[in-house]
């Protein structure tokens, strides 16, 4: 936390803690000694292995059990089981020039990966760890995020977090028409945290489509190829795909409630 946060908001730049504290920090598996460099198919080949070794089962459990405990580390598996469990096995596919013309690398069209990435894992453990993770659809996060997971002490969710995951549910279902996501965080205090975390925790509902609209179910039946997420006439503003869109209305989704958190069915 101290390396890249301060009272301030992000440290620029970023002040690396002491070589001891370090290197018992990289021991322990929440620090990292070097950034990992991997080109596109290799992050994705990571993605699918990772979530391969994970049930649906393990990471509900997970999400009921941060609700209580603030291990946002352990809430953010959600969403990226939700989106790596139907990523495609695909090798880089360069999206149009004209779609990103001032760009000097090209993503994937499938999955918005660079053809490679080098990736700083402190940076993404730290994000893990003080929001759940803020890149919520980058598959480098996704695939690392999940083999964090899997490493990850746990107690399991009790019946004090069932409760807790039955009040989000139904105040979500009971919002006003026209309330929107940013607007529903302000009900949600029966979830320890701030006003960022809960935001993040709605972004891991949506893209497991547990938020959605009518047009956009996030990952819930599908993946959603990166062009339709990024580019006009669909654009992400305020948050996460496809939570920019949810509104009151549309409610919390039961089919995807009951396929992410069947305990909360």
């Amino acid at each position: 936390m101290e390396m890249f946060w301060s009272p301030k908001g992000w440290r620029r730049p970023s002040v690396p803690p002491p070589p001891d504290v370090l290197s018992r920090a990289v021991a322990d598996g929440v620090m990292f000694a070097r950034p990992v460099v991997q080109d596109h198919d290799a992050w994705i080949d990571a993605a699918r292995r990772a979530v391969a070794s994970l049930s649906v089962e393990q990471v509900a459990d997970a999400f009921l059990e941060s609700l209580s405990t603030r291990r946002l580390d352990l809430r953010s598996a959600l969403g990226s089981y939700a989106i790596a469990r139907l990523l495609p096995e695909h090798v880089f596919a360069p999206r149009s020039r004209a779609l990103n013309p001032t760009s000097m690398k090209l993503r994937c069209e499938i999955c918005g990966q660079y053809p490679d990435s080098e990736q700083d894992l402190n940076v993404l453990n730290f994000e893990r760890f003080k929001w759940g993770g803020v890149r919520r659809d980058n598959i480098c996060y996704v695939a690392f995020d999940l083999d964090q997971f899997t490493r990850a002490p746990r107690r399991g969710s009790t019946s004090a977090d069932l409760q807790i995951g039955r009040q989000l549910v139904d105040t979500l279902r009971r919002l006003p028409d026209d309330t929107t996501a940013p607007q529903a965080v302000a009900h949600l205090s029966m979830v320890k945290g701030n006003k960022a975390e809960r935001e993040i925790m709605l972004d891991v509902l949506g893209v497991c489509g547990i938020l959605q609209t009518p047009e956009h179910h996030g990952y819930s039946q599908e993946f959603i190829r990166a062009t339709p997420r990024e580019y006009p006439p669909l654009r992400f503003v305020e948050r996460t795909y496809p939570v920019s869109w949810w509104k009151g209305r549309n409610g919390v989704n039961q089919e995807a409630l009951g396929q992410f958190l069947p305990q909360l069915a």
